[in-house]
This record gives C-alpha cells, sequence and structure tokens, in this order.
C-alpha cells in the first residue's frame, strides 16, 4: 500500500519531540534521522515531522484523513489560547520553553490501558507492555512493521500470564478485567466525554485497577478533558511547592487546581514535566495559595 502524504499547518508553538516523549502517550518513537518519528494511530502507522510552521506526516495503512490527524495532533489550537490562567505560572524557569508541548487526543481505550499499565511503573516499561499488546494481539498494518492496538474484546481473550510475559507485572489481572468488562458491554466514550467531570471520573473508577489519578489520565489525554489535574507524585511535589505547603490530601490538590481555570490540564503536564526532569520548584509569589487543611485549621483554632 503506498503511503499518503499530509503537510498540515500548525498555529502555534509545536515542539514535537517534547510532545510525543512527554509521558503521555506510549507508542511513539524516532524512527531513522531528520527527526522522524513514528506512531500507531487507529489503523495506520503514522510517521511525523516537523518542518517549521507545519507538520509533514506520512501514513502507512488505514488513513485517518487529514482533519482527523489535525485534531489529534490539536494543530487547530495555539496552545496560548489555554494558557490565559497561567499568571504567575510563567515566572517558572522553563515554563515558557514548554509552550510548545500539544496534549493529544488519543483513543480513550489505548489511553485506559496504558495508564493501567503506568501503576508504579515508568515511561519505558508502559511503551514496552502497550507496545508488545499491539504487536501480538492487534491487527498488522498493511505496508508497516507495526500493529494497530487491540480492542477490549481482543484482549478479553488474552490470557493473565502472556499479558505478565510483556513485563506489566500486578497489572495484567487489571488490563485483563478492564478489557472482559468493556468487551461484554461497550462503552459509548462520547458520552462519557460529555458528561459532567465527577460522573465522569466516577464511572472510569468503576472499571479494575482504575483509582483517580487514572481516571482523571484518562480523562486529559483520552476524552479531551482540559478540565482534569491528575495528581501524581510529581504533581503532589510540585504543587505543594509552588503553593509553599509541606503536606495536603489531593482532595485539596485538585481544588485548589480549580484557580488555574479551565484548561488546567495543560498546565498540569507543563508542571509535570517540569518537576520531573529539573527538580523542585520555586514557590510563586502572588499563586492563589492552597487552603490549609483540616489538621492546619484546627492546630490554628487551639
Amino acid at each position: 500500500m503506498k503511503p499518503r502524504r499530509h503537510t498540515l499547518p500548525v498555529d502555534g508553538p509545536l515542539d514535537l519531540p517534547l510532545t510525543l516523549s512527554c509521558g503521555q502517550a506510549f507508542r511513539w518513537r524516532p524512527h531513522g534521522a531528520n527527526g522522524l518519528w513514528s506512531g500507531g494511530v487507529g489503523g495506520a502507522e503514522i510517521r511525523a515531522a516537523s518542518r517549521g510552521g507545519w507538520l509533514d506526516l506520512e501514513v502507512v495503512g488505514r488513513d485517518p484523513g487529514a482533519e482527523s490527524l489535525r485534531r489529534y495532533f490539536r494543530l487547530d489550537e495555539n496552545p496560548e489560547s489555554h494558557l490565559t490562567h497561567a499568571g504567575e505560572l510563567r515566572a517558572i524557569p522553563g515554563f515558557t520553553e514548554l509552550l510548545g508541548m500539544r496534549l493529544l487526543r488519543q483513543d480513550p481505550w489505548e489511553t485506559l490501558v496504558s495508564f493501567i499499565c503506568s501503576a508504579a511503573s515508568n515511561v519505558r516499561k508502559i511503551s514496552g507492555g502497550v507496545e508488545g499488546m499491539a504487536e501480538r494481539w492487534g491487527e498488522a498494518i498493511p505496508g508497516s512493521e507495526r500493529h494497530s492496538f487491540p480492542p477490549p474484546e481482543r484482549l478479553a481473550r488474552v490470557r493473565e500470564g502472556d499479558l505478565r510475559t510483556l513485563g506489566i507485572g500486578f497489572r495484567a489481572p487489571y488490563v485483563l478485567g478492564a478489557a472482559r468488562q468493556l468487551a461484554r458491554e461497550p462503552w459509548d466514550w462520547a458520552t462519557l466525554q460529555r458528561a459532567p467531570i465527577e460522573e465522569a471520573r466516577a464511572r472510569l473508577q468503576e472499571l479494575p485497577g482504575v483509582g483517580p489519578k487514572i481516571a482523571d489520565c484518562v480523562l486529559l489525554f483520552g476524552l479531551d478533558r482540559l478540565d482534569t489535574y491528575p495528581v501524581d507524585r510529581w504533581i503532589r511535589r510540585a504543587t505543594l511547592e509552588l503553593t509553599s505547603r509541606r503536606s495536603a490530601r489531593d482532595e485539596e490538590l485538585e481544588r485548589w487546581s480549580r484557580t488555574l481555570g479551565p484548561s488546567r490540564g495543560y498546565l498540569q503536564q507543563i508542571l509535570f514535566h517540569l518537576r520531573r526532569t529539573r527538580g523542585p520548584l520555586p514557590a510563586v509569589a502572588g499563586l492563589s495559595a492552597m487552603p490549609a487543611g483540616p489538621r492546619a485549621r484546627k492546630r490554628k483554632a487551639s
């Protein structure tokens, strides 16, 4: 099958390597020279390279079309439009350098499995497990050595021991449980995307192995819900440092994040990357303070 090519205009900054390696997606990898990256999107292998204000794409397999690819890479939006509430955060060293890191609009099922595999893991292991599932049980992409990600009904027939051989360890029964549940009762992801955030979060947490953090990652990266603020160890540290707090419950961190505006998911990914790669963040004067927790209020009252 002859590859299709698309050259798409980019609105605003785009740092393609950072976008594809920052921990939001796990099946992208460098492909040869000239800044080319290869990833699986639907039934296609996409080879992408950034060139000035354009994104050059080579599609091997089932072409999703220019409009779908524009949406996937979020080329239709300038990241600056989501950072109007960044305010004082822009003063953090390195913050503005990351504005080209875009949030991809990914497939929710693949995103769900990826972040179930992320529990107590790292990017390399997650990538190995997710890519391994595609290679073993996904449909071959014509003209490519890569495979599409297997749907729930295909993974539901896999043995737990076979999943464990991919290195996902204790997460294997959760992946299998989620696949079997969604194979029996397929979800309408579009309906979930439109649901109130608390309702959507609770629905996701009905699945095996899915807690608040994984649910919020699926909402942010798989369902385009920018009004989420997934809290992992890096975001916990970053938020406490920025607000000069020593401790806080996840619920407090999430409530505080609402002061960052409706696109706080974008800010979360920038803070996540800064904290993970550059170490502790400075306290930011003028940033909305996090309210004291119940214990601190009790001590003050006494």
